[in-house]
């Protein structure tokens, strides 16, 4: 009937009165909600920028800063006067390698030099004392000692200045020059930083080459 018809239809617009209104306070609910997070939110971020500034302006900081843009104000118009220049580094930037270079070179060169000696004191000690010139010398000048001085040089415990005295000895004998020899031994018995028993063998194995091998030599 037209009754129950128009009842019906207000049921169903008072449905949808009731179901907007829930929609809507919904949606103002969520609007509020969001905007409560925003405005929570954008007390977090000003909580969190004041607790900055705080940080920022504590007294430890602040005398801090302040004694750095002191020192950066007196370096600019220091600059500007020309007092300071900024500084390059270039140079040091490659001076450490240039150091390592040199400094391996030195080790390579006393290492060379040090194993030729070995061998050289090697087989004059040979001769020396297959040639029993040992016998009217200092009881420290024995073929013992000269074991020693041989592994001395052998494992490197031998100072460097050591290892040049005996090198220049060593290129006097092959360059045969009895006289420049005689003032190297003098030079090296002053200078030696050996112990006096391995300066003494030293000294008689290239005194050896003074008064023996180098004169025959030189007869020929």
């Amino acid at each position: 009937s037209f009754e129950s018809a128009e009842e019906e239809y207000q049921g169903q617009t008072k449905r949808k009165r009731i179901r907007r209104k829930k929609q809507k306070s919904s949606l103002q609910n969520s609007n509020n909600l969001h905007g409560e997070q925003t405005e929570s939110g954008m007390q977090e971020t000003l909580v969190q920028d004041n607790f900055q500034l705080q940080q920022i302006h504590s007294p430890k900081i602040s005398k801090n800063r302040k004694r750095k843009m002191k020192k950066k104000r007196q370096k600019e118009k220091m600059r500007a006067a020309g007092l300071v220049t900024k500084t390059t580094g270039v140079d040091f930037t490659y001076q450490p390698d240039k150091n390592n270079r040199e400094e391996a070179a030195g080790l390579k060169d006393i290492d060379e030099k040090a194993d030729s000696i070995l061998d050289f004191l090697q087989a004059t000690q040979q001769i020396y004392f297959a040639d029993n010139k040992s016998e009217c010398m200092d009881s420290a000048v024995n073929s013992a000692t000269a074991q020693e001085l041989l592994q001395y040089l052998e494992s490197r415990t031998i100072s460097s200045s050591d290892v040049t005295l005996l090198h220049q000895l060593k290129s006097l004998v092959l360059l045969q020059d009895i006289e420049r020899l005689k003032d190297a031994l003098k030079q090296f018995q002053e200078q030696s930083m050996m112990p006096p028993d391995h300066t003494k063998i030293v000294t008689s194995l290239f005194h050896y080459w003074i008064t023996d091998i180098l004169p025959v030599k030189n007869r020929k």
